[in-house]
């Protein structure tokens, strides 16, 4: 994202039209406040200009962006259950075979996922949602840890982490 991010801004300040490239960036990028907007050689300009007009109506932007930032950092974030892909829980279950008491068959997996979430859902635990998790995440996830993937008990820290990320899908689905 940084890369297309930077790409866009260059692009922008070059007064270069957009291309899919810039599509994307503006695709994944998700505050309020469009790149376009932020990447505009006048705005970009005013934060090393000398009148205090422009530098009070950027200062004034940049509270209004921090506001928006903050406020989508304080929503909490969902209740997630953990799901793996058929071909990432035969790749997880390949390299650490003790987790087949957590996952017998990727069946199972997906009948577990959703008695987990009817019955979170009829206790009436609201903002629920399903992460997806990967092996290398979780690997890395594990190191970060200080632990062995083949700890069943990090499996729901990962699921937390994830969507504590915004990586949660809501759910039940519209």
């Amino acid at each position: 994202h940084p890369l297309l991010y930077g790409r866009h801004r260059v692009r922008r300040m070059l007064g270069l039209p957009h291309d899919d490239w810039d599509t994307l960036a503006d695709s994944l990028h998700t505050s309020s406040v469009t790149l376009d907007e932020l990447h505009d050689p006048k705005r970009v300009w005013s934060l090393g200009s000398d009148n205090p007009a422009e530098l009070e109506a950027e200062i004034s932007r940049l509270r209004a962006e921090l506001g928006a930032y903050r406020e989508a950092l304080s929503r909490p974030f969902p209740v997630a259950v953990l799901h793996w892909p058929a071909q990432e829980l035969s790749e997880l279950l390949s390299a650490y075979p003790t987790l087949r008491t957590e996952y017998p068959s990727h069946a199972e997996h997906l009948s577990a996922i959703e008695s987990s979430l009817r019955e979170l859902a009829a206790s009436g635990t609201p903002n629920l949602g399903i992460v997806t998790g990967t092996v290398p995440s979780y690997e890395a996830f594990a190191a970060s840890e200080g632990a062995s993937p083949e700890d069943a008990t990090l499996l729901p820290q990962y699921a937390t982490t994830l969507a504590a990320r915004g990586r949660a899908a809501a759910w039940p689905p519209g």
